[in-house]
């Protein structure tokens, strides 16, 4: 039984996972740090795994939050609610539906900082909900 229904191989997936991608980029070097010092804070070995997330090969791992959002000097929670609208957009939609400043990511502007970089995720690329129907 999956408990992600988020299909890793569909062109959605991975478009989600390299705008994460970009943010913890974003973020690291915010922080100051590059990726080999970033993976020697969060006790990564190898530095590569690091480049992987940024790629979007890989993920943050869950349990690994509160220590990647630690080493860039930001709240853990903050940090999840950043990254899971592009790790689990579904259920980041339900949870956030009643609060549209989190769900266009107004209330981070980490994430509209692309407005000005087209490096950097945007809220435009952000979660998008479908409903029956359409």
């Amino acid at each position: 039984m999956s408990t992600n229904p988020q299909k890793l191989s569909s062109p959605e997936t991975q478009e989600l996972r390299r705008e994460a991608g970009k943010l913890v980029k974003h973020l690291r070097e915010q922080a100051g740090h590059s990726q080999r010092s970033l993976s020697a804070e969060i006790g990564s070995l190898p530095y590569t795994f690091v480049s992987q997330i940024e790629t979007g090969r890989s993920r943050v791992p869950p349990d690994q939050i509160p220590v990647w959002a630690d080493a860039f000097g930001i709240d853990a929670r903050r940090f999840l609610l950043m990254i899971m609208r592009f790790y689990d957009p579904e259920t980041f939609a339900v949870l956030f539906e009643e609060e549209p400043s989190i769900l266009s990511g107004e209330a981070f502007p980490e994430l509209l900082a692309s407005r000005d970089n087209p490096e950097l995720p945007g809220h435009s690329s952000g979660v998008t909900r479908q409903s029956d129907g359409e």
